[in-house]
């Protein structure tokens, strides 16, 4: 009686996981998939005494309301990742139009297209033809600014609200030659969590906040009124107009990366510049702020190359896409562990390190190993069953 129970109850899903270094293309949709063959009558009666998995069963195995007991109701179960958000923060100061590597040549005073510069690379790296935001922007709510000093401090154009599919909003904000003049980093930053960040506390579950910064001078300031501008919102961006405190300042960032970080972002910096000294310094401070899981000890990323720049990019936003599966229905979470999550036909452990987990009701999590293979290899495949009376769809 049991195992006719559990047999006729079985539902089935199917997930094409979409690594990110190939990302999703529009044929590759959440799978649709139905239970077995002999349920797809939703009145149809099984042997046993299962739950109704169309809302209202139970861990008990008694059917719910409307449907006769031993009862599986027919069912969509879609699965997708949880999307992070990503918000791109790019120096815009002359100085990235300095050759790239520089090999020990001044930095650019004015702003230029310049095929081998910096902006060119950082362009090419996000947007190009192999770039890492149309890769990702249908699994990644990418956001983007770009900040300088003119016409306005500390952000010259229209900031990109984070958002999937914003690959030809990224491109829109990213001109040719970049806006310059100087580096108002510590603005700049403070308006970014400010406006684009949410609050999360340590227990929230809600995606993954990411700022990646990207830049090659010291921080410095707006004139006039000291760096507020864009504070409140999309209001204030004006007036700022001015020239920028060229005195190094390393201060506004620094409390500003640790506003993010009370906020729940993760900051990751790189570096485009040959940083040395008290700048290199204060970089890897920033870095050490932003990812407090790095106790200390966080990477400052300084790609020599435009090679190098594409893989760490891929790297950071690989990483924040992560190995949460999100269903579209509760797991009894006191019966999870009696579904079965298989990955290219190779069956994990449950609550193994290396396995999965139910990280709550609605969330699955491939772990160790396993996450490695999803956001390494291509085209990976997550099996997952459970029960009707471990699983309920929306």
């Amino acid at each position: 009686m049991r195992e006719s129970r559990w047999r006729s109850c079985r539902l089935v899903l199917w997930l094409i996981l979409c690594a990110w270094a190939s990302a999703c293309s529009d044929d590759k949709k959440p799978v649709d998939h139905r239970p077995k063959a002999d349920f797809d009558n939703p009145n149809a009666i099984s042997s046993g005494s299962g739950a109704k998995t169309g809302g209202g069963g139970n861990a008990s195995g008694q059917a719910g309301a409307g449907f006769l007991d031993g009862s599986c109701a027919n069912g969509r179960i879609t699965a997708a990742r949880v999307s992070p958000k990503i918000v791109l923060v790019i120096d815009g100061s002359c100085s990235m139009s300095t050759d790239y590597p520089a090999n020990g040549a001044e930095s650019a005073s004015e702003c230029t297209n310049n095929q081998n510069g910096r902006w060119t690379a950082m362009r090419d790296a996000l947007i190009g033809s192999n770039g890492l935001v149309p890769k990702l922007e249908k699994v990644v709510a990418f956001g983007l600014v770009v900040y300088g000093t003119q016409p306005n401090c500390p952000i010259p154009g229209q900031p990109v609200r984070p958002a999937l599919n914003n690959g030809a909003q990224i491109v829109s904000g990213l001109p040719m030659v970049q806006p310059g003049m100087y580096t108002p980093t510590g603005p700049a930053l403070d308006w970014v969590y400010d406006n684009l960040i949410d609050a999360q506390g340590p227990d929230d579950r809600g995606a993954a906040q990411v700022v990646i910064l990207a830049t090659d001078g010291e921080p410095n300031s707006c004139g006039g009124a000291g760096g507020g501008g864009r504070r409140n919102g999309m209001q204030g961006m004006q007036g700022m107009q001015g020239m920028a405190a060229t005195t190094t300042n390393y201060q506004p960032s620094i409390d500003a990366v640790n506003k993010g970080t009370m906020k729940g972002a993760t900051t990751y910096v790189i570096s485009l510049a040959d940083s040395t000294g008290p700048f290199h310094d204060h970089l890897q401070q920033l870095a050490n702020l932003g990812n407090p899981a790095s106790n200390g000890a966080a990477v400052l990323y300084e790609p020599a190359n435009p090679d190098q720049l594409a893989q760490n990019l891929e790297t950071l936003a690989g990483a924040a896409v992560g190995c949460d599966i999100e269903l579209n229905g509760a797991i009894f979470l006191d019966q999870a562990c009696d579904g079965t999550v298989s990955l290219n036909g190779t069956p994990l452990k449950c609550n193994d390190p290396n396995g999965w987990k139910a990280i709550d009701e609605r969330n699955i999590r491939l772990q160790g190993s396993a996450c490695d293979t999803v956001t390494q290899k291509n085209d990976s495949l997550v099996e997952a069953s459970f029960t009707c009376t471990a699983f309920r769809p929306d």
